[in-house]
């Protein structure tokens, strides 16, 4: 009889743990089992500060939330995506047709979220002399048709050391784009093989900011006293421009682009809430701070 009521009490024991356990599973950002669901951000190293803050501030707001953030560029980002290895893509340029095709056949629907906007800053050194710099300019120099700083009329300098990002990052897709074959006017043109590539914005920043002679391009909100903004013109006899929120936003500045997040379909769960978040006034006030331009 003893044994009989010592089974039947951890019957009973084991029949209420159970039933607690399932309280734990039911609803919420928790999810069915009873944990935080993963929140992976993977891609754009423009976007990556932006995504690190957001999930600092989502955080603090969702304590049950786990949000894991990583750079890499905007095309490592989307393959991570098309992979399932990624909730959320964080991207500087808009996604290829060759890659909506690989998504697609992998069975992913990517869905764009426009989360900022964002001026590419062209840097040079604070002891290079120039004023400002053309569309075209930048095309010659990017492209080795022009080498040497003399032919711009700035004397001293020598030899122009072209630094680009590498060819994984969005930002040297848009910039390839707008700049180097300025508008696509220029089909033809590449970048030149004896550009620096960098594998991100600040590794240009570094570099502009220890080389007299050097060139660089890179987003709006890296850009800090160590390197010298260049106004961009759209003709050799206009008016050169600097990056702000107004010149972007206005369309007056020439190099600049949108910030995008992609999900597959359309986001549902905790990724819905972050993704509002960051659409939200709180979201958006980290893209001010952090030196781009909220949307909206």
């Amino acid at each position: 009889m003893a044994t009989a009521r010592g089974s039947l009490a951890v019957l009973v024991s084991l029949m209420i743990a159970l039933a607690l356990a399932g309280c734990g599973r039911s609803g919420g950002p928790a999810g069915r089992e009873g944990r935080a669901q993963t929140i992976r951000m993977i891609g754009s190293t423009t976007v990556l500060p932006l995504g690190e803050r957001w999930q600092e501030e989502f955080s603090k707001q969702h304590p049950e939330a786990d949000i894991a953030v990583s750079g890499g560029g905007s095309g490592t980002g989307i393959k991570a995506l098309i992979s399932g290895s990624a909730e959320i893509a964080m991207s500087s340029r808009d996604i290829k047709e060759s890659e909506i095709e690989q998504a697609r056949a992998a069975g992913i629907d990517p869905v764009e979220h426009t989360v900022a906007y964002d001026g590419i800053a062209v840097i040079v050194n604070p002891a290079n002399p120039s004023q400002e710099v053309s569309l075209s300019g930048l095309s010659d120099m990017y492209s080795g048709a022009l080498r040497d700083w003399s032919a711009l009329g700035v004397a001293g300098l020598g030899e122009i050391q072209v630094i680009s990002r590498d060819s994984a990052s969005g930002t040297y897709e848009v910039f390839k784009e707008i700049a180097v074959t300025l508008g696509g006017a220029e089909k033809s043109r590449d970048y030149a093989p004896e550009a620096l590539k960098q594998t991100s914005n600040q590794a240009i920043l570094t570099m502009v900011a220890r080389t007299k002679a050097a060139i660089g391009y890179i987003g709006l909100g890296y850009v800090d006293g160590s390197v010298k903004l260049l106004p961009v013109s759209v003709g050799e006899e206009g008016e050169g421009v600097l990056p702000a929120l107004a010149t972007v936003r206005d369309g007056s500045y020439p190099i600049a682009r949108k910030l995008y997040l992609y999900t597959n379909g359309e986001p549902s769960g905790p990724t819905k809430e972050m993704i509002d978040w960051i659409k939200s006034g709180d979201g958006q006030e980290v893209v001010e701070e952090l030196g781009f331009i909220p949307v909206g």
